[in-house]
């Protein structure tokens, strides 16, 4: 508004406004100042740099959470044969020194009843409460071990309750029971009846895991010369990666790896393999020559 001078009077008057001027807000093609008017997207080379980087970051982290993975089933499948080590030497000084017996047949106290290739004992858990060292850790799961997915029955894939065997030559046998292996004869001690006749305990196994392709009752039969596979422990890459647990009669567990390239071929019981290294290794840990 202003005012204006007319004959001494001053009249109030309209200012002439500046008319409005529109701007123009659509995008000219081609110029810079687009991507400030609508949001840039992906191109095709982007997209696949960015699948190319993740494909990449994968490649590098699979193999080491794969490595992760396979090391902590080894400390479980440990720790769940100390706790049955534990219970193993509870039973032997509850006992006067005597030794749980593995011999499974036709014997009530044996370690643990049920054979694992039967259809009908595979799954039953009441099996292993029967067994003379349930009493001393009444937990089923320290029997399984994590990587053993059951055994294959006439072609199909049947979940078992226990994964673990126990060394043929622990604990005493029935007077008339038969010498097994036959390969002991007159050169080995065909058993330990107590803790005492264990001269080297840290270097005489107990418990074993054992392969679903090999396992049925708790008795792993080893030859002590060294050339039969009569029962074979865990051999495959979902085993542990070719290795296997096993605890001592002094109480410690280990993980032992495959070294001899023959053992991977073992697929059934009774392999004959004179020379293989980490059969020999088995049964120089499994029993003792006599003196």
């Amino acid at each position: 508004m202003i005012f204006r001078q007319n004959s001494n009077k001053f009249v109030l008057a309209k200012a002439k406004t500046t008319p409005k001027v529109k701007l123009r807000t659509k995008p000219v093609p081609g110029h810079p100042m687009n991507q400030s008017i609508r949001q840039r997207g992906f191109t095709l080379l982007e997209l696949l740099a960015v699948i190319a980087t993740i494909a990449t970051l994968a490649a590098l982290l699979l193999p080491v959470l794969g490595k992760a993975k396979t090391k902590a089933q080894r400390t479980n499948c440990m720790s769940n044969l100390r706790n049955l080590g534990f219970a193993w030497n509870m039973y032997a000084q509850d006992n006067g020194g005597l030794l749980v017996e593995s011999y499974p047949v036709d014997n009530a106290n044996v370690w643990v009843q049920g054979d694992m290739s039967r259809a009908d004992q595979a799954g039953d858990t009441t099996l292993l409460q029967k067994g003379k060292l349930y009493p001393y850790n009444q937990n089923t799961a320290i029997y399984h071990c994590p990587t053993d997915y059951g055994v294959k029955i006439d072609g199909k894939v049947v979940p078992t309750v226990r994964s673990y065997s126990m060394n043929s030559f622990m604990g005493g046998r029935r007077a008339g029971s038969p010498l097994v292996p036959s390969t002991v004869g007159d050169k080995f001690v065909p058993f330990f009846a107590k803790d005492a006749d264990l001269r080297k305990p840290g270097e005489l196994w107990v418990l074993l895991d054992e392969d679903e392709r090999s396992i049925n009752d708790g008795f792993f039969v080893t030859d002590p010369t060294g050339r039969i596979w009569f029962d074979f422990p865990a051999i495959s890459s979902r085993r542990h990666d070719f290795s296997f647990a096993l605890n001592f009669a002094d109480g410690h567990s280990e993980i032992w790896h495959h070294q001899d390239a023959r053992t991977r071929k073992v697929t059934t019981n009774k392999t004959e393999q004179a020379g293989n290294r980490d059969l020999e290794t088995l049964a120089a840990r499994s029993t003792t020559p006599r003196q």
